[in-house]
């Protein structure tokens, strides 16, 4: 295979002239060099796009790519998706390239589209492959963001509810056409791709890690086929909700809408059917089966599939209420510290974490203080303390509401953040820390980071903590770990907070107090990224 594909042809020119050539030209491709390839590939798209290849070869054209892009962008997935933001400069190069290649394959499409209103050929026989290609490449961009968790521009909704419109009014949403990279059997339809986007983004992505993204793709694979999108208003009692409509006229996605509001512009999805394959599972997944063995994907087995498939359920079949008011709060900066350990020295007032069950042997200065001073002195302390690097870093308060908090990324930040992360939170130098976690995360489109921050009730107490069962631990070394107390007027029972891989429930967990005490645990409130909360027996 050559280092790289031939040279295009004078300025801007392409290296082909057809769908023969365009194949040739594609298995030349610098498969050694993904980010090459994916920029020849661009400029050959760029070059399509401008008109130098026309009908029915411009569409065999793009079918041809669409294969290596997706090859390509799958090779250059693990860059961005899952990654903690923000993303270092050359892996945001390589997200702004993958979109790009997106964006020009609508549009490539979208030529082809127009192009068969007048063509006398064979094009006009495909305009439902184009149409189906038009929203799938859409939604694409719209979960390309969604990976890094950044607003796309509403503008791509109207592109979407717009292309579905004209596939509806021309009698071609439901024309199945070959679709080996995104349906389970290998053919789809507009109307199919269409739910799929609208499915995939009515479950609130900003709150999702890349697992749980990963089961959600798994899972509307195996069901995009069970919801229709209404084309009439269905018969409703006034007054009654239906869970999730769009209007074609607006640039947002899906809604639960009160059947006295329903207007021409409004489509209702017919979820009934997608309901009773989650409540099935959801009843067996209860009565302790595991994932497989209710015929969910593989993915579901490496996270908390009933969590997962209860949170679903609530957004797209039970009509969510919409979230309470945000209210600006006289506080404009929290302090935060990230991860266990961090948190735990802060939490003791700036105390390095030992094991608790051995006398650590001193360093060689603090043996020279002890001979001489007779204690180990304030600098040497200091010094020791330094080396962790352990900071707290000042956010911006955004607003607050029932327990959560949005909180701006300052310039000056150094840690990064991930959805599902452990953090701790105070309101005020002197102000005592509180645990939480990251719970949603969004890029606005100016780059500016903002968390969300779901805070767990009660005042934390630093513990040392370790898995029981030394089958199931590395070593018998202690980890910080965090005791949260019951708040019995609210109904909140105690819990502890570890390490992720320490408790699993019905698996002793010890804590140190004089020595060690085991517990079982009894259920896991929380599945962080980097942690558990769980409440013990």
């Amino acid at each position: 295979m050559g280092a790289s594909p031939p040279p295009p042809r004078g300025a801007g020119g392409l290296a082909f002239a057809d769908a023969k050539g365009c194949k040739e030209w594609l298995a030349g491709l610098p498969l050694t060099n993904i980010p090459q390839a994916q920029q020849f590939v661009l400029e050959a798209l760029r070059a399509i796009n401008r008109g130098e290849t026309g009908g029915i070869e411009r569409l065999k054209c793009l079918e041809l790519m669409r294969d290596k892009i997706a090859f390509l962008q799958g090779e250059q997935r693990s860059r961005y998706f899952g990654k903690t933001l923000p993303l270092s400069h050359n892996d945001l190069v390589a997200w702004n390239t993958g979109r790009s290649l997106l964006e020009e394959m609508e549009t490539g499409y979208r030529q082809c589209l127009e192009a068969a209103a007048t063509d006398r050929g064979e094009l006009p026989r495909h305009r439902a492959l184009m149409m189906q290609r038009i929203v799938r490449y859409l939604g694409a961009q719209m979960l390309f963001h969604a990976m890094i968790y950044r607003r796309f521009e509403p503008s791509l909704w109207l592109r979407l509810h717009g292309q579905y419109l004209e596939a509806e009014r021309t009698g071609l949403a439901d024309e199945r056409v070959k679709d080996s990279l995104e349906s389970e059997d290998g053919h789809s339809s507009a109307h199919e791709a269409y739910v799929h986007v609208v499915l995939t983004q009515a479950a609130y992505l900003s709150e999702m890690t890349a697992p749980h993204m990963e089961l959600l793709a798994a899972l509307l694979r195996m069901w995009t086929r069970k919801v229709r999108v209404m084309p009439e208003a269905p018969a409703a009692e006034s007054g009654a909700t239906f869970p999730l409509a769009v209007d074609l006229a607006k640039p947002i996605g899906a809604r639960p809408l009160h059947a006295d509001d329903l207007s021409d512009t409004h489509r209702v999805l017919d979820v009934e059917g997608l309901s009773r394959s989650i409540r099935k599972r959801l009843k067996a997944l209860q009565a302790g089966e595991e994932p497989a063995n209710v015929g969910l994907p593989a993915e579901a087995s490496a996270i908390d599939a009933l969590a997962q498939l209860s949170r679903l359920h609530k957004l797209w079949c039970e009509g969510a209420p919409p979230r309470p008011p945000a209210k600006v709060p006289d506080e404009k900066t929290a302090g935060l510290a990230f991860g266990l350990p961090e948190i735990h020295f802060f939490a003791t007032g700036g105390a390095v974490f030992e094991q608790p069950d051995r006398e650590r042997e001193l360093t060689r200065q603090e043996k020279d203080d002890l001979a001489v001073f007779g204690k180990v002195t304030e600098r040497t302390q200091q010094l020791r303390v330094a080396d962790y690097n352990f900071s707290v870093e000042n956010w911006l308060v955004v607003d607050e509401m029932l327990g959560a908090w949005r909180l701006a990324r300052p310039p000056t930040a150094s840690k990064g953040v991930a959805i599902g992360r452990v953090l701790s939170m105070r309101l005020g130098e002197a102000a005592p820390f509180f645990l939480g976690m990251v719970q949603a995360l969004v890029q606005e489109t100016d780059g500016r980071i903002v968390i969300t921050v779901h805070l767990f009730p009660g005042r934390p107490e630093p513990i040392a903590v370790r898995a029981a069962d030394s089958r199931n631990r590395q070593g018998s070394a202690w980890a910080q770990g965090f005791r949260l107390p019951a708040l019995e007027r609210l109904g909140v029972p105690e819990s502890l907070v570890v390490p992720s891989g320490v408790a699993s429930r019905g698996r002793g967990v010890e804590v140190w107090k004089g020595g060690p005490k085991e517990s079982t645990v009894y259920e896991v409130l929380e599945r962080g990224s980097d942690f558990d909360r769980v409440t013990v027996f």
